[in-house]
């Protein structure tokens, strides 16, 4: 169905708010026309397949700034409340562990030390160790 731009986003503001709990909203945008200062097409539909709501508008180049702005603080209040919280303790972790091993690679010149058999249950480590000594010794003749 077809509609005026800023009814386009009301109704879209209602379909984010019947969607939140089950259906996922698809929002697509698109030029209208082959001439450079096109008009866009933006569709949106819910997820469902039967009772599927369909909306979409044409934007002329002219109303498009003040549409937009409108549009994208629309979606990004919608977005942030979909959004998780980071698990920071992890990254904290991860980058603790990544620093470790780059003091390793600093102290041992940017060599890794092959320990155990060459094949086995450890290649894969051991490989990973030393594609990172490659990049760090890369990022300092760079620097």
């Amino acid at each position: 169905m077809r509609v005026a731009p800023s009814e386009f986003l009301a109704k879209l503001t209602t379909l984010f708010a019947s969607a939140s709990e089950k259906h996922t909203v698809y929002v697509t945008v698109k030029r209208a026309e082959a001439s450079n200062p096109a008009p866009l097409l933006y569709r949106a539909t819910d997820g469902k397949t039967t009772g599927k709501t369909k909306l979409s508008t044409v934007v002329p180049p002219s109303e498009l700034p003040t549409f937009e702005q409108e549009y994208l603080t629309l979606m990004r209040t919608q977005l942030a409340s979909m959004l998780k919280k980071r698990d920071k303790a992890k990254e904290r972790r991860v980058d603790k562990i990544l620093a470790a091993s780059r003091k390793k690679l600093d102290e041992n010149d940017g060599k890794v030390r092959i320990t155990g058999a060459k094949r086995g249950a450890g290649r894969r480590k051991r490989m990973r160790a030393l594609h990172r000594a490659q990049r760090l010794r890369q990022a300092r003749s760079r620097t």
